[in-house]
């Protein structure tokens, strides 16, 4: 835990991932109990959509967090904001931070999505095929800050495997996502895979002018 991590924040990491977790698997129980056969189809349709949906989301919120707000807002400030502003000040910080630290905020995050997928009506192959992308949108939101992590790490400390999918741009690449921390510090805001920063730095470019 970092020195800047008080008792309450832990507090706070430690209870979004009992939720989370205990979130996901009922959705993922649902889920399986309903689809049966059909699970896998539906998880195959829905992983590519969630993953680019993950991606946008990632940005969105990076961006909004760096650019809106303070660490004294109220119930986002001290959860969701103070990570990205204290990243920019040292951005290897992250690689020192235990699984709580890493993962508590991206699991807060992602609790809306938990709760409509748990409170979904299953009465279809629609319906099912939502749940399916709403758990995994929230499965990604939670993979997102890993995947922000392994981009600061040394090569040599990432897995092997993690490596190769950074290679091939399936997660976000230590080269890419470096772009985000050049000045003028304004662009690659998505940290999932960075698929769709050129979108959305393009969006945010036309905004400026």
């Amino acid at each position: 835990m970092s020195a800047s991590t008080t008792r309450q924040q832990r507090l706070f990491e430690y209870a979004a991932i009992a939720v989370f977790a205990l979130l996901a698997g009922w959705s993922a129980l649902r889920l399986a109990a309903t689809a049966q056969w059909l699970l896998l189809p539906i998880l195959l349709l829905a992983a590519p959509v969630a993953w680019l949906f993950t991606d946008l989301l990632s940005g969105v919120v990076h961006w909004a967090c760096d650019c809106f707000g303070s660490v004294n807002t109220p119930v986002v400030g001290n959860a969701i904001i103070r990570p990205f502003r204290e990243h920019h000040g040292d951005p290897q910080a992250m690689t020192q931070h235990d699984f709580v630290e890493t993962h508590g905020a991206s699991c807060f995050a992602a609790l809306p999505f938990l709760i409509a997928s748990s409170l979904l009506p299953l009465d279809g192959f629609l319906a099912d095929l939502l749940q399916a992308s709403l758990l995994l949108i929230a499965l990604g939101a939670l993979a997102t800050n890993q995947c922000h992590k392994w981009a600061h790490m040394d090569r040599a400390a990432v897995p092997a495997a993690i490596r190769w999918a950074q290679r091939h741009h399936l997660v976000l690449p230590d080269w890419h996502h470096r772009q985000h921390h050049t000045a003028p510090f304004d662009s690659h805001y998505c940290m999932s895979s960075g698929w769709l920063n050129p979108l959305f730095n393009a969006v945010l470019l036309r905004c400026r002018r």
